[in-house]
């Protein structure tokens, strides 16, 4: 019985933990369940109508309440076991090394999360502005690498042209690296995104492409080897 109200407890602390990283304005009017239906859905669909059930019984109605009340954990622990059985809970959290999730959600204001986020989402612009301009310059490298391959086709390319079209060579396969290296710290930088705001259908279906993508590429090679007479 102990550890079924534990798990409980902890479904309702990721609750709150959730809506929190949606809701940035308590003035705003969030007089409903919208939100938490959707994460129950999505978490523990079959827990869905057990926590909405508690939480009814317990007067508790909307998403804001669970969001922007600080003192909302202490309801959890009343709501899961009673009053009588405080100790208890306080012995199963101290067990699961979990004490502190009460102190983390205390700590983790509205204006932190906000603060977070925006840092993470300037973040992933730097890095797409870095991603256009390595692409704008590739451009102009292979326009130059055109040029210089036609002189050199035409046997008319002079010494010096010769020696920058060996350096073009080298920066077209620094690009390339940086280009794959920017791409995968975005990637990273867009999951980590979706993990910590709530994109975790949209991740899971971003996985699949990956999959998908390593897939078509392989078959690219495959093909490319058959057809080498």
């Amino acid at each position: 019985m102990a550890s079924e109200q534990f798990e409980l407890f902890v479904i309702l602390l990721k609750l709150k933990s959730y809506l929190i990283s949606l809701m940035d304005d308590p003035s705003l009017e969030y007089n409903s369940f919208d939100f938490t239906e959707e994460y129950l859905l999505r978490k523990y669909p079959g827990r869905k109508e057990e926590v909405l059930e508690l939480l009814v019984a317990n007067k508790i109605e909307s998403d804001a309440q669970i969001a922007f009340n600080e003192n909302i954990q202490h309801k959890f622990k009343e709501m899961v076991i009673g009053l009588d059985s405080h100790h208890k809970l306080s012995e199963i959290l101290d067990k699961f090394q979990i004490a502190a999730i009460n102190d983390t959600l205390k700590e983790k204001t509205l204006d932190n999360i906000k603060l977070y986020r925006e840092q993470k989402l300037k973040e992933i612009v730097s890095v797409l502005l870095q991603l256009a301009r390595i692409w704008t310059k590739r451009n102009e490298i292979e326009n130059n690498i055109e040029d210089f391959s036609l002189l050199d086709e035409e046997k008319v390319i002079r010494p010096e042209e010769l020696e920058e079209l060996g350096q073009l060579d080298f920066e077209t396969s620094v690009s390339y690296k940086t280009i794959s290296k920017l791409t995968e710290i975005y990637l990273e930088q867009l999951a980590e995104y979706y993990f910590k705001f709530g994109g975790d259908i949209s991740l899971v279906k971003l996985l699949d492409s990956v999959d998908e993508f390593k897939q078509m590429v392989s078959s690219k090679y495959r093909n490319l080897f058959n057809n080498i007479d």
